[in-house]
């Protein structure tokens, strides 16, 4: 199983939460391998030129995938709609988050500082995606932030912003991972965060991305293959052990049939295209 970001992010977190229970499901041990770097695609190239033969899969990771895809599928030697998509299993909004201790309490009073001194808030995310996602930001708000990439994941970016090195970080519930990140602002409603306003909510239209997570295999896989996959899948997903490790992420969790995920995929795909163009 092809892991395409570091240890420690939302990809590993995904992996390490239903290893087991598939294990279990498919009656075969796991073996994972991380081929991590460009935002995900070293990993997803790898995938894309095993064999077809169900012995070799991936997670994946909206709307990374899809942003790669639709801005430089020619450099990366894939495009996301040629892989097989077994399922989709959790996404959760997009969060702005700072460390625990960061003089920002609020949005509000983040959105206060960036304005009072344009440029010098820091904000930070995984690669082309994180891209994507504080382009959208910044052309909802107005901000004027300074965007520090990071490559290799979620993991990388969470010590930077404790140890201050970065004022914030855009992403998924994975940058909570640890309790070293708090939320100051959402891209859609949680029950996990039920005081934290959406971007919506603090007056900021346009702020719809979402971070998921799914299981993916080499492009031409038969269909019985991704069928055996999903089913192990579902199986896995059923399980209470599962199902107790995402109780305690706070993530929305999906369960579903191989033609479900291939919709989600294109729902997924057509919302990344609408926010590139709308952050130009």
């Amino acid at each position: 199983m092809i892991v395409p970001y570091s240890p420690g992010g939302g990809s590993d977190q995904q992996v390490r939460r239903l290893q087991a229970a598939l294990e279990d499901a498919l009656g075969v041990r796991l073996q994972i391998t991380y081929q991590t770097g460009g935002d995900g695609s070293v990993g997803w190239n790898a995938l894309a030129g095993a064999a077809p033969d169900g012995c070799t899969i991936a997670n994946v990771v909206a709307p990374n995938i899809m942003n790669l895809s639709i801005t430089a599928s020619e450099e990366i030697g894939f495009k996301a709609e040629d892989f097989e998509y077994i399922g989709w299993t959790e996404f959760s909004p997009n969060i702005i988050g700072v460390a625990q201790d960061s003089e920002f309490e609020t949005f509000e009073d983040y959105v206060a500082a960036a304005e009072a001194a344009p440029g010098e808030v820091t904000i930070s995310g995984v690669g082309q995606n994180g891209q994507l996602l504080v382009g959208e930001v910044l052309a909802a708000t107005g901000l004027d932030l300074t965007f520090v990439p990071f490559s290799g994941g979620v993991g990388d970016i969470i010590p930077q912003i404790a140890g201050g090195h970065i004022d914030s970080a855009l992403s998924g519930f994975s940058l909570l991972d640890g309790d070293q990140i708090r939320p100051l602002v959402l891209s859609a409603d949680s029950d996990e965060f039920p005081d934290i306003p959406t971007f919506s909510e603090a007056g900021y239209e346009g702020v719809t991305l979402v971070t998921s997570w799914g299981l993916i295999l080499p492009p031409e896989t038969p269909p019985e293959i991704v069928e055996f996959w999903n089913v192990a899948l579902q199986q896995a997903m059923a399980t209470q052990e599962v199902q107790d490790a995402y109780a305690e992420t706070g993530f929305d969790v999906l369960n579903q049939d191989a033609a479900e995920a291939r919709e989600y995929f294109e729902q997924q795909f057509d919302a990344t295209q609408a926010a590139l163009e709308a952050a130009g």
